[in-house]
């Protein structure tokens, strides 16, 4: 298990949930720069606990990438420190991973915190620009109870991996500081053949971007930056597809201020289109899979922001 926190506060508040979810497993909460004491409480909060002291904030990937290389697991579990679990989370995530069979990512749910029954996360599911939704978000928990499809990969905040192929990837991309590295990690596993399983008893709750705020200046720039990377790193800005994609990439850029009252949202990706560099072929339809269609997606996007917008009134 790899906690990366800057908020000390939650991430205690998570070592105690996983100590009431039960289980044996090793836990590494990376402190990324903070130094509080807090943390000092980790080992008495959690058996298996410890914590990876960073000098400053190298955020999300780099974090992660650290820890990695102290886990002695197969299984490599991931948790936002702005998270609680269920009773037997570690357990329930960690066995919907199947090596053998190709299946070397896990998924597990997250209920939205302001609305319990509803999904907050199950995985992420990307369109044809390799823009990411939450998949089935905002559907209540019932639908679990029927056949539901994998996600294509899991989302940072509830996700597990097999150690050898998290490895042979070559970890997170340490170019992006946080947010939109799971979907770089994800489209990487899937070329090499990977998939991902769906835990659907993987349960747990999340604060969604308790961390920097939603339609914070500092977050609202980050995932801009990392949709502007990614864009040119993953080849979508063929000459067939830039003009619609720029369009439409400007199009939410400046309603996403807007709402925000920032220019995060642009900034961010005019300099991650700055920074990236083309370095992989667009993915074939194999590892995208059967993609969203563009008007549901962006309806479910805007439905989601507008929830959370009620919640925090």
């Amino acid at each position: 298990m790899i906690v990366p926190t800057v908020t000390p506060s939650l991430a205690v508040r998570l070592l105690g949930s996983l100590r009431e979810a039960g289980g044996d497993f090793e836990t590494i909460v990376v402190d990324n720069g903070t130094g509080a004491a807090a943390l000092d409480r980790a080992p008495a909060e959690l058996d298996g606990a410890s914590v990876l002291r960073l000098d400053r904030n190298l955020g999300y990937g780099r974090a992660v990438n650290r820890a990695f290389t102290l886990a002695q697991g197969d299984a490599i579990v991931l948790l936002n420190d702005d998270s609680v679990v269920d009773p037997g989370y570690v357990e329930r995530i960690t066995a919907a991973l199947d090596p053998a069979s190709g299946v070397v990512m896990a998924a597990g749910v997250m209920r939205d915190a302001g609305a319990p029954g509803l999904i907050e996360t199950a995985g992420i599911e990307l369109d044809r620009t390799l823009l990411a939704y939450d998949y089935l978000n905002g559907e209540p928990l019932g639908v679990l109870d029927g056949p539901v499809a994998d996600p294509i990969g899991p989302s940072g905040a509830s996700a597990a991996f097999d150690r050898e192929a998290f490895h042979d990837a070559g970890g997170f991309d340490e170019a992006l500081f946080a947010y939109l590295e799971d979907v770089d990690l994800v489209l990487r596993l899937r070329r090499a053949g990977g998939r991902c399983g769906l835990a659907t008893g993987a349960r747990g709750l999340h604060q969604h971007s308790a961390t920097l705020g939603p339609g914070s200046a500092r977050k609202d720039y980050l995932a801009g930056y990392g949709r502007g990377y990614l864009l040119r790193k993953w080849g979508v800005l063929s000459p067939r597809r830039m003009p619609a994609v720029l369009v439409r990439e400007l199009g939410q850029a400046l309603v996403q201020a807007g709402m925000d009252r920032n220019l995060g949202p642009i900034r961010g990706r005019v300099n991650g289109l700055r920074a990236g560099r083309p370095a992989e072929d667009y993915p074939p339809p194999e590892v995208l899979g059967d993609p969203p269609s563009l008007g549901s997606a962006v309806r479910r996007r805007w439905r989601r922001r507008a929830r959370l917008r009620r919640r925090d009134d």
